[in-house]
């Protein structure tokens, strides 16, 4: 491994526990949209919000597991949209619990809230491309 790209040693332990929260929340939403073309589709008048439901929900997903696979990978892409979308979660969590779905909107947002911890502690313990020792050796000013 390339001595200047090697990372803190306390972020591989964040990156596994942040992608798995990502890509489980990329699962449900695979569920939800699930739950979309099969059922709310099939109701009486609810075709067309059924399925374009369906269709948000499953491009959601599908960058969500891409947001956790570019966690792993020590992509930018993955914790940026993954910090990104748990501000959008926790506002469909309070909208649920104001709606009474109270225990769907509370795992809504202790999910996001964990996310966005572990992503943020990431962001944290991340170095920026000027910070750490140049090539000759030099620290940098600050």
């Amino acid at each position: 491994m390339d001595p200047s790209r090697a990372e803190p040693p306390a972020l591989p332990r964040l990156r596994r526990p942040a992608a798995v929260l990502l890509g489980l929340e990329g699962l449900a939403l695979l569920g939800l949209a699930t739950f979309a073309f099969a059922v709310i589709a099939q109701v009486e008048g609810g075709g067309r919000f059924g399925t374009g439901l369906g269709v948000f929900l499953v491009v959601f997903a599908l960058a969500l597991l891409a947001a956790a696979r570019s966690v792993l990978q020590r992509g930018r892409f993955g914790v940026g949209y993954g910090i990104t979308w748990q501000l959008f979660q926790a506002l469909v969590g309070g909208s649920l619990i104001t709606a009474g779905m109270l225990l769907e909107g509370a795992v809504a947002i202790l999910a996001a809230i964990a996310a966005f911890v572990l992503l943020t502690q990431i962001v944290r313990a991340t170095p920026l491309p000027g910070e750490g020792a140049d090539a000759r050796g030099a620290r940098p000013r600050r």
